[in-house]
């Protein structure tokens, strides 16, 4: 399950095209989605090997919401503010992660299917992204790192 929620997440932090027209995600999918964002608009759907994405627009809000092959809804995300972050965060990001050095990409927020909400911040190096996870309450850890 891990595996499918960091491909989930890289796939948020990265800026990709549009993807509409049909799609060949599953009725329980489609269900879902239906049911619960009834009031969503400009809906594309990227169906992949590992898991179904929908973006969308939701209170003027760009929201991306996962489901696994199964149908099983993985979690939502969306953009966060980065002074929206837990406090303690904040104090230990900038203490630790200091600009020019690190260089902030993307702030989102993941809200899992049992509603467990955490944050995910991204920076870029001259040499590498890092992606730090970070708990509701303030606890800041290294998710990932990857070369460039």
């Amino acid at each position: 399950m891990k595996k499918v929620i960091t491909i989930a997440l890289m796939a948020s932090l990265v800026i990709t095209s549009a993807f509409a027209g049909p799609t060949n995600v599953s009725n329980k999918v489609n269900t879902h989605f239906t049911k619960t964002f009834k009031k969503a608009s400009n809906i594309t759907w990227k169906v992949g090997q590992a898991f179904d994405k929908a973006t969308f627009e939701l209170n003027n809000e760009k929201i991306t919401v996962f489901y696994s092959k199964d149908g099983d809804l993985i979690g939502s995300s969306k953009m966060q503010a980065f002074d929206k972050l837990p406090k303690s965060a904040i104090e230990t990001i900038t203490k630790e992660y200091t600009y020019p050095d690190y260089q902030l990409r993307d702030c989102i927020e993941f809200v899992n299917a049992n509603n467990e909400t955490k944050y995910y911040v991204s920076f870029e190096t001259k040499n590498e992204t890092i992606i730090i996870d970070i708990s509701i309450y303030g606890t800041v850890t290294v998710f990932s790192e990857t070369a460039k």
